[in-house]
Order: C-alpha cells, then structure tokens, then sequence
C-alpha cells in the first residue's frame, strides 16, 4: 500500500514538472516571438493641422514603440516648420520669419536639410517659391478671417517680396536680405516629415504598412502576401475616392487639391494653393497626385503640378533625373485629352502608370 502511494506520489510530481517545464517553453517561445496582429492608430494631437495614421502588422509591443517614432517626428517637426508659434529654446520658422533680417539665425541640422531641399526644388522650378509667405499670409487671413480676397494692390505689394535671392544660408545660419521677406514651408513640411517618419520607422524594424498624413500617404514596405497596394484618390467635390492606383513597390503618394482648404466669395471658389506667378489661386485642375520614393519631393510636385497645366506639367517631369508619375483630375469640360472619364471629371495619367489607375465602381 505503501508503495502505492509512493508511485502516485512520483507520477504527481513528474506531471508537474513536466507542465512546469512546458509552461517555460511555451512563455519562451511566445516573448521571443510576440503574436503579431494588424494594428491601427490615428494621432491627432501632434500637429501639421491634420491626423496622421499608421497601420501596420506587428506585435503590440512593436507598436508601442512604432508609434512613440511617428507621434515624436510629427511633433517635433510640428514646432519646428511652425510659423505662427514660438517655442522655448528653439529656433524656428516663425524666429526666422521674425528675425532674420536682423541678424542670422542658428537652425538645426533637420530644418536646414529641408530648406535646402525646398530651395532645390524652387530652382528646379518657380512654380514651387517657400518665398511667397508674405502673399500666402494674405490669402490665409481671407480664409480664416474676413471670407474676402484680398485687394489687387495689397497681392502687387506681397508679389514685389517673392525672390529666393533674398535668402542667405552659410552653413546653419540663416538670414533675410529683404526686410519684408516671409518664408512658408507648408507645401513640403509634411511631407518631409513623413519621410523622416518612414526612414525612422524602417530603421526600427518596420518594413509593412503605411503612414497617411492627411492625404501624404507613404507605403513602408511592400505587402507579406505579395499583393498589389491599392490606395484611392479623393473625388474633388465628394470624400468618397474617384480612383484607385494599384502597386507593388513601397513609395509614397501626396495629392493636392482645391478641395483641401477654401473660401467662396460672391459664388467664386478661392483655394488655398496659389500661383506665385499670379498670386490668385491656381485653377487649372482640380487635384493632382504625385508618385515618387521620396515624400519631401513629392510633397513640393504636387504643389508645383497645381499651379500649371496638365500640358507643362508632363513636359516637366520628363525633364526629372528620377522617376516621378502623376494622376490629375480636371473638370469633364476641361480642353485635355484623358485616359478615363466620368459624369463630372476627366482623369489624366503619365503613361507609365495608366494601366494602374482604374475608376472606383
């Protein structure tokens, strides 16, 4: 009886030991690989006037420290290409703007990377001028405030300050050479950021998913099954998307529109994007998307594409050392051949990529 009891006593134990042992497997083997779940945030407390999304597939754990990424580059950023703010022991956009002319202003190594990159871009092509923030200034205020245009002479006045020769940059100083002159970044900011957003990201290990920065959508990667990306463009007078482009490859895709940010005046619609040259809003299309690797640039093209015709606008991209495609969307009466139509607009690609843009049924 005695022995009995000694060997239910063992096979006890062992069957403890044995659970025990298989319990530190199964902690071991689920922390060295963390259960990995289709994750989703939208942050909208870190500037840029927008939300900004990410979606990825990761552990929780992961996505903790993914989004601690996103939510500090936005942020930081947010203070830095901020004109309308100052902040405590910071250089900014608004000290540059209120300053420079007085004497130059230290920056840091992250905003003098983006306007030089801006400055480049405005080489590249006038129709891109962060020089305008004088002219950009006005029109904000109608738009915000007082709902009315500005006159023709106060936009004379603001045009007379527009001159990318009147910015000094030697190493990470900045100064103004025209007392009058105002810097606005907000046609590459965000998407530069998102950039940095996606490079800090990768860095840490993400290689799936997406950013959207308030229609700045950069792909982080491509998809685990193989399958195409497939991202719809906003209808200009609905939020239901009108297109859809279709890709394998991780790339960014930025959309500017007159829908975005407007007025309307005695029945005419005044938008937020303005034509340098003129100094009245853009009008010849209705939205434009650029596809390139690279947010900060795509960010600037689309801007620059806006404030021309579907005609330059294509003759000028075949003049880019690197590859960048474009979607624009006209109204249906506009004098342009299109690749796709529908009741209201007419759609107009690159030839590259016209195979993979198809209406939203």
């Amino acid at each position: 009886m005695q022995k009995n009891k000694s060997i239910t006593s063992w096979l006890v134990l062992s069957i403890c030991f044995l659970i025990f042992i298989c319990s530190v497997i199964f902690y071991t083997q689920n922390k060295a690989n963390p259960k990995s779940e289709d994750l989703n945030i939208t942050l909208t407390d870190v500037g840029f006037d927008t939300p900004i999304t990410l979606n990825c597939t990761c552990s929780q754990a992961d996505f903790a420290k993914y989004t601690k990424i996103l939510r500090k580059t936005f942020k930081d950023n947010n203070k830095r290409f901020d004109q309308y703010h100052a902040y405590k022991n910071m250089n900014n956009l608004y000290t540059l703007n209120h300053e420079a002319y007085d004497h130059p202003i230290e920056m840091d190594t992250t905003f003098i990377n983006c306007l030089q990159l801006a400055l480049k871009m405005q080489a590249e092509n006038s129709q891109f001028d962060i020089t305008q923030g004088a002219l950009l200034n006005l029109w904000h205020d109608a738009r915000e405030n007082t709902q009315i245009p500005p006159s023709d002479e106060q936009i004379q006045e603001a045009l007379k300050h527009i001159d990318i020769n009147s910015i000094q940059i030697d190493g990470n100083t900045v100064r103004y050479l025209d007392s009058e002159l105002s810097l606005d970044l907000g046609a590459i900011a965000k998407g530069y950021t998102a950039q940095l957003a996606k490079e800090a990201l990768n860095k840490a290990g993400l290689t799936n998913g997406y950013i959207n920065a308030g229609g700045n959508v950069v792909l982080l990667g491509e998809k685990k099954d193989g399958s195409n990306w497939k991202i719809g463009i906003q209808s200009p007078d609905s939020n239901d998307a009108l297109v859809q482009y279709s890709t394998k490859k991780a790339t960014c895709l930025v959309t500017s529109g007159d829908y975005q940010r407007y007025f309307t005046y005695k029945n005419k619609k005044y938008s937020h994007i303005i034509d340098p040259q003129t100094g009245y809003p853009a009008n010849d299309v209705r939205s434009v998307t650029v596809i390139t690797k690279d947010s900060g640039k795509a960010d600037a093209l689309s801007t620059t594409l806006f404030c021309m015709s579907v005609k330059d606008g294509k003759k000028y991209l075949s003049t880019l050392d690197y590859d960048v495609q474009a979607i624009w969307i006209v109204d249906k009466d506009s004098d342009v051949s299109s690749n796709l139509k529908t009741k209201n607009y007419k759609i107009i690609t690159t030839d590259k990529i016209k195979n993979r843009v198809t209406l939203v049924k």
